[in-house]
């Protein structure tokens, strides 16, 4: 049981923060929030969000896709330095862009390359969700995408976490359906609050949690998502003098997300309990005693019974005599009365 001894509204916008950018930033209280009892918790909520959709879902943490190449001219290489330019594409846009950008790879490693554009062909397929890759070209080429290495693209593209192979003798088609928006949420964090039941399994195995919000992505790039939260959470903090919020979202470990420089405005509740006990689970005999025999218990059942009778018998027998003491009285009453009639 709990009860709301004082409550408190925070209205914050990024850009007025004391420090940081609206990635990770720190607002510093003139007066601290300090709880009035020792005893007493803090929870927080987020009644209201306003969040840009500002951040790339491909981007500096996730873009990256190593591959190792060889062909017919004996000619072999493994690259850490194809990337994916950062942004929001759809799967047509983001087919071209990886032709590109191995193309412009393969040919800083090897200058006289005669591959070109046309030598690659990505498709996606609109009735199956899904996409293949292969090449044409006068001398044999193959290319292993280490998607092991690059989770996010492999999402993306529609393929698990493993080493996938294409080339102009060997046709890859994606076993799982593409999908170009692998952030579906966006965690709101805060380093300085010590919350006391959050858990989390997102990007991490389970563990202690520091997520303010989550906030799901259900709108496009460019738009504003406004999002309400009434869920409440209990911290430790026995006083608040600053409060750190930084985002993250449901893929990078690195736990940060770029919001491109675009601030964001957040609600903030503060609610000040006096939780108070009760004795749910707590009675208990003071002394530890061994049960009563069956025997006992019967017998005792026998006497309550037999008691129970007699109280039964008992009343049974006043309503008789108060009936048999009503008859008489009647009978007495009509005696006197034939007695007048004959004087």
């Amino acid at each position: 049981m709990t009860e709301i001894i004082r409550s408190y509204s925070l209205y914050f916008n990024t850009r007025e923060a004391n420090s940081g950018n609206s990635n990770n930033c720190t607002f510093i209280f003139s007066t601290p929030i300090v709880l009035t009892n020792s005893n007493n918790r803090f929870l927080i909520s987020t009644p209201m969000i306003e969040l840009p959709y500002s951040f790339s879902q491909i981007n500096s943490t996730n873009n990256n896709l190593p591959y190792s190449y060889s062909d017919g001219l004996s000619r072999s290489f493994n690259s850490t330095t194809m990337n994916i330019p950062e942004g929001n594409y759809n799967i047509t846009q983001l087919c071209e862009q990886i032709v590109i950008s191995l193309l412009l790879d393969i040919l800083f490693y090897i200058p006289a390359s005669t591959l070109a554009v046309g030598s690659f062909a990505v498709q996606y397929s609109s009735s199956l969700g899904i996409v293949t890759f292969f090449m044409s070209h006068t001398y044999s080429v193959t290319i292993t995408l280490q998607f092991s290495l690059s989770y996010v693209l492999g999402i993306a593209f529609g393929f698990p976490q493993s080493n996938q192979t294409f080339g102009t003798a060997i046709k890859l088609t994606g076993p799982n359906k593409v999908q170009v928006n692998p952030i579906t949420s966006v965690y709101i964090r805060s380093d300085n609050l010590k919350f006391m039941t959050n858990y989390e399994a997102i990007v991490d195995k389970y563990q202690n949690s520091d997520i303010v919000a989550k906030i799901p992505i259900t709108n496009l790039p460019n738009s504003i998502i406004y999002y309400r939260n009434d869920v409440k959470s209990m911290i430790n903090n026995k006083e608040l003098s600053s409060l750190n919020l930084y985002i993250s979202d449901n893929l990078s470990t690195s736990y940060t997300l770029n919001m491109n420089g675009v601030n964001y405005g957040i609600y903030i509740q503060i609610d000040e309990i006096m939780i108070k006990t009760t004795n749910a689970y707590k009675d208990k005999l003071e002394n530890p005693t061994v049960a009563p025999p069956k025997q006992l218990l019967e017998q005792r059942d026998d006497l309550l019974r037999s008691l129970i009778d007699k109280k039964n018998k008992l009343l049974q027998d006043i309503e008789d005599m108060k009936l048999k003491n009503k008859t008489e009285i009647t009978n007495t009453e009509q005696k006197v009365d034939d007695n007048n009639v004959s004087i």
